[in-house]
C-alpha cells in the first residue's frame, strides 16, 4: 500500500489535526472513542472499523461538513453519554455544531448513527495547511526535484531552503522526472521517453503545497520541517 506522506514542524511535538472533517472524525476517535474503549477492557483497531465517517454529500477536505457517528454495539443505550463527550471535545476548540441528529442506521436498523453538522472550524486557520502527498510521489518531488534525501524513511529541510529550492524548480525539470518510456520505432532504441501530463500536473500541486506549508511555518516562527 502507497500510505501518505505526514509533513510536520520539527519544534514541537505534532498535534492530531482538527482543520478538515477527516481530521476531526481521527480527533474524535482518538480523544473520545479509544478511552471508552479501553476503560471497558475491549480491544479495538481502526482496521476493523471506523466509527467516524463523513456524509458524502460534503467535502472531506474542508473545515465544515457533516461527520456520521455510528453508536459502537459496546455502547448502545449510551447515546446520551456519548453525545455529550462528543460536544465537549468540539467545544474544547471552539468548533460549533449544529443540532445533533440521532437516526436509525440506513443498513443495520439496530445501529444508531449521529448526524453532527460542523458549522463553524476556527483550528483551520491555526494549522498548516494540508500536504497531500504518497511516499511514491515524495520520491519523485523531495528526491528527485528538491534533493533531498530521506533516514529510515523521514526527510528533513528547513522551511527557507525547501522555499528556495522550490523557486528553482522549472517545468523542464518537472518534465523530466514524469518522462515514462514509450515505444518509438524512429528511436534507434526503440522507445523514447515522454512527459505524462497528468504527473506533471500532480507534481506541481505538490510543490505549491509544500510551498503553501513552508510559508505557514516561516510565518508562525518555525524553522525546520519534516516529512515522514
Amino acid at each position: 500500500m502507497n500510505r501518505k506522506l505526514t509533513f510536520t514542524v520539527t519544534e514541537q511535538v505534532n498535534p492530531l489535526r482538527t482543520r478538515t472533517i477527516v481530521d476531526l472524525c481521527d480527533y474524535l476517535t482518538e480523544k473520545m472513542l479509544v478511552p471508552r474503549f479501553a476503560a471497558s477492557g475491549s480491544k479495538w483497531s481502526h482496521e476493523f472499523m471506523d466509527f467516524f465517517t463523513f456524509d458524502n454529500t460534503c467535502d472531506p477536505l474542508q473545515p465544515t461538513g457533516t461527520i456520521i457517528f455510528t453508536v459502537p454495539p459496546l455502547f448502545a443505550g449510551c447515546a446520551a453519554s456519548l453525545e455529550a463527550a462528543i460536544l465537549d471535545e468540539l467545544a474544547k476548540l471552539k468548533i460549533k455544531t449544529g443540532a445533533i441528529i440521532q437516526e436509525e442506521h440506513p443498513i443495520v436498523p439496530a445501529a444508531q448513527v449521529m448526524r453532527i453538522q460542523i458549522v463553524d472550524n476556527p483550528t483551520a486557520l491555526l494549522q498548516p495547511p494540508e500536504v497531500n502527498m504518497s511516499t511514491t510521489r515524495g520520491t519523485v518531488v523531495l528526491r528527485d526535484l528538491l534533493g533531498y534525501q530521506s533516514a529510515n524513511g523521514r526527510y528533513e529541510f528547513a522551511a527557507d531552503d525547501v522555499l528556495q529550492r522550490i523557486a528553482a524548480v522549472t517545468e523542464d525539470r518537472i518534465a523530466a522526472c514524469t518522462a515514462s518510456p514509450v515505444q518509438d520505432a524512429q528511436s534507434g532504441a526503440g522507445v523514447r521517453r515522454t512527459p505524462s501530463p497528468i504527473s506533471m500536473k500532480a507534481v506541481q500541486r505538490c510543490l505549491e503545497e509544500i510551498r503553501l506549508f513552508a510559508e505557514w511555518a516561516i510565518g508562525h516562527q518555525y524553522k525546520r520541517l519534516a516529512a515522514y
